[in-house]
């Protein structure tokens, strides 16, 4: 009667179990589900075990022991089994056995042995064919086991998969319901939107509310420079971006390539390195991304990775990314494409309002000032400066650059070598323009201190025909910022502003030559309106020293018999031995050119072997003939201590003064010639009236040669008088006046 008792089925125990049952089919979770269960076993009279499949094998879930109402401490956590051996052991429907012929694992077998066990029921859990667990459940000696004591238990396994199957269905509902309203409320978001930042945080909060809170970056590419740029990232909770990179040197380079959606949830960073990929910072467990494309050609990706965990993205993750990167290509696209007209309209208005200053303005300094301005605010660059070659064509030195750098750089006279290792240096050496794309990777990039964050480097050079005026150089703290369509727009910024400084130095020589005619004409009225030859010269080079800065500066007079030239007035020579030279026709500069009658110009007397090195500190020298009526009256010398200090401007104007010297001195000579006869004819008329008033012939004699001696202003002056025809037997003695 007793053991009629223990076996019997307890209907209390039934009502739990079919209870537990439906608890079961109710759950809305894969652990409600596990509870239940639980539930049903601790009201079960035998020895029961629940273990689920997992990738490794078995792996336990529950234990019971009734007698006293714990978990089996020896039942093994996991159980490593092939997925061969897992359908091996329970592939077979509801099974009763006895302990020592059951066909399972010793480790699970052991369970129900340290149990004192001696019957066993197998009851395997089948969703779709495919096992998912397994339900054990071990008699005592003294209880009964059969089918019909463990039916609610059979119940229970056919429970548990449909409600699997439940939960299955319902989270890819909810899932699908995500993945809608996400892509409803994205479109909306575009709709409303023409800012891409706007855009991005949007697409970070969809992605956060349906695959979970993850590394999630936006790429843009650029097909014209091939690069690709990261301008939202959200890394370790973090907003952030990355300056661009060339194309193929990630993951995101195989989505533009193959404008295919990938996703890797296992073994990751080995599979990124068989595509070729290049890893940067620390490898993603799992990474998922899809490209944005847009008429066949990707724009760009979006790109969602977990650090930590594996198989963290499912089919219905990818379909979600792949959903809202077709939505949101087109509205990249768009807006980008507006960005682009907007910034091509502001930069073509930049290009229009320098060009209009180029042409109503002859102030370089103001005009390149301005034009660097608008460069680096409406192109959004890092600095821009104007460099500009010196007139020896040796050093590029700054003119006007922006901020505080390009300050400091104008104060301290900033210059590189024409040619030297520099951007600027080999671009004013070359003449063409230079696109450094990346800083870092140049060996010709000189690296300024004032500008630390330049990472590329364009360079223009500022060119009329084939003369280098300088160049525009304009930095910026992105890598690869310059595209084919600003490198264009800022060489004709370059073009204009090469034609203003042509201008401005046109202007600059019109009114330095204005300026030099007006002194000219001041120097030649001084020394024609003088009343001798000394005075008129005197003038001269007294004015032109005047016009030249303090130069040396000489006339020197012909002596057409002796073919020898002699300073006749100087100004700025260090001693008067050279103020009194005499120099042979065809000997020194300016014997040559009194020989040759033509000027000569020498930029470096060191290196001309006719130089007569009278001051060693002189290093140029321009002497021009002074000729009046094809005859060399003399030749007007200038000497500068710089090199190449005279131009062909300089060698024009002295001509123009040296005929103006040479009329002058001609007509000078005239005037006093003039004046000497007059003299004469007035002294001589002195001398008649004084010889008028006597008729002694010894006065008249004496009176002669007083006036004669006063007049040749000799010594002595003698008169004698021939008495041959007179036929006076003693003549008179010669006088002579002392």
């Amino acid at each position: 009667m007793s053991k009629k008792i223990a076996t019997q089925v307890d209907s209390n125990e039934l009502i739990k179990i079919h209870q537990a049952n439906y608890a079961v089919f109710q759950a809305q979770s894969e652990e409600e589900i596990n509870r239940a269960i639980q539930n049903a076993l601790q009201n079960c009279q035998y020895v029961t075990a629940y273990y689920v499949v997992n990738d490794s094998g078995l792996e336990r879930v529950f234990t019971n022991k009734p007698s006293t109402k714990k978990p089996i401490k020896t039942a093994p956590v996991q159980l490593e089994i092939t997925p061969a051996e897992v359908a091996q052991y329970f592939s077979q429907e509801a099974q009763i056995t006895t302990l020592p012929e059951a066909s399972l694992p010793e480790d699970l077998k052991s369970i129900f042995v340290g149990a004192g066990c001696e019957n066993l029921a197998i009851l395997p859990i089948f969703q779709d064919v495919v096992v998912r667990g397994v339900l054990l459940v071990a008699s005592l000696p003294e209880q009964i086991l059969n089918l019909e004591t463990i039916d609610p238990l059979i119940h229970l396994t056919n429970v548990i998969p449909v409600a699997l199957d439940n939960l299955k269905a319902a989270k890819a509902t909810k899932q699908r319901l995500r993945e809608l309203e996400a892509i409803s409320e994205t479109s909306q978001a575009i709709s409303s939107s023409n800012d891409l930042y706007s855009l991005y945080q949007m697409l970070h909060k969809q992605i956060n509310a349906t695959i979970g809170d993850l590394n999630f970056a936006v790429a843009l590419y650029n097909p014209h420079n091939e690069t690709i740029e990261i301008p939202y990232a959200s890394e370790e909770g973090t907003i952030t971006s990355h300056d661009p990179f060339p194309l193929g040197e990630g993951a995101i380079s195989i989505l533009v390539r193959t404008r295919q959606p990938l996703m890797l949830v296992e073994d990751t960073e080995h599979r990124m390195a068989a595509m070729g990929a290049k890893i940067i910072g620390k490898p993603a467990k799992s990474w998922m991304g899809c490209p944005l494309v847009v008429g066949g050609d990707a724009i760009g990706a979006l790109v969602v990775q977990d650090l930590e965990h594996e198989q963290r993205f499912t089919p219905d993750d990818l379909r979600l990314m792949i959903a809202l990167s077709a939505q949101v290509a087109g509205a990249v696209y768009n807006i980008r494409l507006l960005d682009d007209a907007r910034r091509s309209a502001l930069q073509l208005q930049t290009v229009a309002e320098i060009s209009r200053e180029v042409s109503g303005s002859l102030i370089v300094d103001s005009l390149l000032r301005q034009a660097i301005t608008l460069i680096n605010e409406r192109f959004n660059f890092y600095h821009a400066a104007v460099f500009l070659v010196d007139p020896a064509g040796e050093f590029a030195v700054i003119r006007e650059a922006t901020g505080d750098a390009g300050l400091q750089m104008k104060r301290a006279g900033h210059k590189l070598g024409v040619g030297s290792k520099s951007i600027v240096g080999l671009v004013t050496q070359q003449k063409e323009a230079l696109i450094v794309k990346d800083v870092t990777k140049d060996p010709n990039y000189y690296a300024n201190p004032l500008l630390p964050e330049t990472r590329a480097e364009a360079c223009l050079p500022l060119k009329v025909g084939e003369r280098i005026l300088g160049v525009l150089d304009v930095q910026s703290h992105k890598p690869y910022a310059f595209t084919d369509e600003n490198i264009k727009i800022l060489q004709i910024l370059s073009d204009q502003l090469a034609v203003a400084v042509v201008n401005s130095e046109l202007f600059a020589e019109a009114q330095e030559r204005l300026s030099q005619h007006r002194l000219l004409h001041h120097v030649t009225t001084a020394a024609a309106s003088s009343t001798t030859i000394d005075e008129a010269l005197n003038s001269a080079v007294q004015g032109l020293q005047v016009i030249l800065g303090g130069d040396q500066i000489s006339i020197m007079m012909a002596d057409k018999e002796q073919k020898m030239l002699e300073v006749r007035s100087a100004i700025g020579y260090p001693n008067e031995e050279s103020s009194r030279l005499k120099v042979p026709f065809g000997v020194g500069i300016t014997g040559w050119v009194a020989a040759h009658r033509q000027p000569q110009r020498s930029g470096d007397v060191t290196k001309d072997s006719r130089y007569i090195a009278l001051n060693p500190k002189v290093r140029s020298e321009l002497a021009v003939p002074l000729i009046y009526r094809n005859e060399v009256l003399g030749i007007l010398n200038v000497e500068s201590p710089r090199l190449n200090a005279y131009s062909e401007n300089d060698e024009e104007m002295l001509g123009t003064l040296a005929g103006s010297l040479a009329a002058i001195i001609a007509h000078s000579r005239l005037l006093e010639q003039f004046r000497q006869q007059i003299e004469r004819e007035r002294m001589l008329y002195e001398i008649t009236n004084k010889i008028r008033r006597t008729t002694n012939p010894e006065k008249i004699l004496a009176i002669t040669a007083e006036e004669l001696s006063k007049i040749l202003n000799t010594r002595s002056t003698q008169i004698s008088i021939s008495l041959q025809n007179l036929h006076a037997p003693n003549p008179e003695p010669k006088k002579t006046r002392k």
